[in-house]
């Protein structure tokens, strides 16, 4: 005989046979403890019985009165009222056959002779109860507001994946290397500096960038005054961008015939340049409500003065879903991004850096006030707000990242000017993408080939990132001294410290 077990007394249900066929409706609130035991009888018949069928019709409590009066009319089922509170069960041939007492003893007990279910105080219909009320709540929530916004970013990646309008890059390596005690992946590829060098001929001069419509998610955000993008190189597996909706612009092609929108122009984030706009508060409440539904981390950089390098995408909040990994153990690590250990301990212990990094930096754990599901992105957004100008203070430049539980910003140093001392250095390795203050580190492969010394190992305690005139040594006042000052020489021994690569370019600790 079948045993039936649903998280109750487990019952030893006869074997009946299939009862021609039968097929039945059962409808009921979702609140309801009663429905909750009808729901638990007839799964009990349906268990023992392959040939009997019930449909469920359960419904929020607010819609019930509606739907029980259309029943009685659609049936001409007499002797209720509109009061009636539930559950009825009927034939789909529309045979009567009453409420809970009626279902349990002609129907469970009488026709397929099953056991009589416990009773309806039983804690177990309590619980079913409440489970019905959500699955029910969530599928209103979806018929009104479409899919729950993680669902949806699943369903957009694999339509852009097989539309190609996603393409990964490729790493020559994914290196894990240790530093202190902290681990750190790092990711290099020998195609970065031709692709930047690309993006600054293209979008160098605030250039906006065109991507398909087809990597659009949804709008987020208060009031829906951002969009979530997916990134068409993503960084992680649904890399998401997240600009304001009044940035970006909607292309319809001169020749549309229906005047649907195929492209959308994003500029880059208005944060650069002299009197470039900064983050406000709503782009802490848009990137919050993304990372509720998704998990992971959210970074930005802020970079004013500098010269730029990087796609437009990549000057607006991200955020990068876990598992941030590469080398270390993949997505069957404990770790959801390789400093987290480092992170979680340093908050416990109520520090506010971290012992891997040689730069100045501050991490500031996200508290926030109790608030319901519905405002907890508004209220983890405020605590954000409020630990982004702990750390910032009067900073204009820096790296972000931050989660629903810390944040840790990091200064970063001068950008230098074209013509500069350190401006070729600038351009041949400029600061990683922010998820570095994370333990990923995106870096450019150092050749041996280029030029002299770039590719030699170097030293312990030599500069990792000089210049010719350093490394040839150049007497001050020589003919080549002034030119080789600014031509910068780069230590193949950089991409085995990690942390010292991303101290390239942060402001040093005082």
């Amino acid at each position: 005989m079948p045993t039936l077990v649903r998280g109750g007394p487990q019952v030893t249900l006869p074997l009946c046979g299939d009862r021609n066929m039968s097929s039945y409706i059962v409808a009921g609130k979702a609140d309801d403890p009663s429905f909750a035991r009808a729901e638990y009888v007839a799964k009990q018949i349906e268990t023992a019985c392959p040939g009997v069928f019930f449909r469920f019709e359960m419904k929020h409590p607010d819609s019930w009165k509606k739907f029980i009066v259309d029943v009685f009319k659609k049936y001409d089922f007499d002797g209720y009222t509109e009061e009636f509170g539930g559950p009825l069960i009927w034939t789909h041939e529309g045979d009567l056959v009453g409420g809970i007492t009626e279902f349990v003893q002609r129907i469970c007990v009488e026709k397929f002779g099953m056991p009589n279910p416990p009773s309806v105080t039983d804690p177990i219909f309590k619980q079913i109860a409440a489970d019905n009320l959500k699955q029910v709540k969530q599928e209103l929530h979806r018929k009104a507001n479409g899919p729950p916004f993680a669902e949806l970013v699943e369903t957009i990646v694999g339509q852009a994946g097989s539309s190609g309008f996603l393409v990964a890059p490729q790493y020559d390596e994914r290196r894990s290397v240790v530093v202190s005690g902290a681990p750190f992946d790092v990711w290099i590829s020998s195609a970065l500096t031709e692709e930047r060098a690309k993006l600054r001929e293209d979008y160098g001069n605030g250039q906006p960038v065109r991507i398909d419509v087809g990597l659009q998610v949804t709008h987020v955000g208060p009031e829906q005054t951002h969009l979530a993008l997916l990134h068409p190189r993503p960084l992680v597996r649904k890399h998401l961008v997240i600009p304001k909706r009044r940035h970006v612009r909607e292309i319809v092609p001169e020749e549309s015939a229906d005047g649907a929108v195929t492209e959308l122009e994003v500029p880059p984030s208005a944060f650069g340049g002299e009197a470039g706009e900064d983050l406000l508060s709503e782009d802490f409440v848009a990137a919050m409500e993304v990372l509720i539904s998704v998990g992971g981390i959210a970074t930005f950089m802020g970079l004013k003065r500098g010269p730029e390098y990087r796609h437009p995408l990549d000057t607006h909040i991200q955020v990068l879903p876990f598992p941030l990994q590469g080398t270390q153990g993949g997505e069957d690590c404990p770790r959801r991004y390789p400093l987290e250990l480092q992170i979680e301990r340093a908050l416990r212990d109520g520090e506010t850096s971290l012992k891997a990094f040689s730069f100045k930096h501050m991490l500031v754990p996200v508290v926030q006030s109790k608030a319901d599901a519905k405002n907890q992105h508004l209220e983890l957004a405020k605590a954000v707000v409020v630990a982004f100008e702990a750390a910032r203070g009067t900073q204009d430049s820096y790296m972000l990242v931050f989660t629903t539980t810390w944040l840790l910003l990091a200064p970063l140093a001068e950008c230098p000017k074209e013509g500069e001392q350190r401006y070729d250095a600038w351009l041949r390795l400029p600061p990683p993408p922010p998820c570095a203050l994370a333990g990923v580190v995106v870096a450019e492969a150092i050749r041996r080939e280029y030029p002299e010394t770039a590719g030699l190992p170097g030293q312990e305690g030599e500069p990792l990132v000089s210049n010719r005139a350093v490394q040839e040594g150049l007497p001050e006042g020589s003919p080549e001294y002034g030119k080789a000052l600014c031509e910068a020489r780069i230590s193949a021994r950089i991409l085995d410290v990690p942390a010292e690569l991303i101290a390239v370019w942060m402001e040093p600790k005082a």
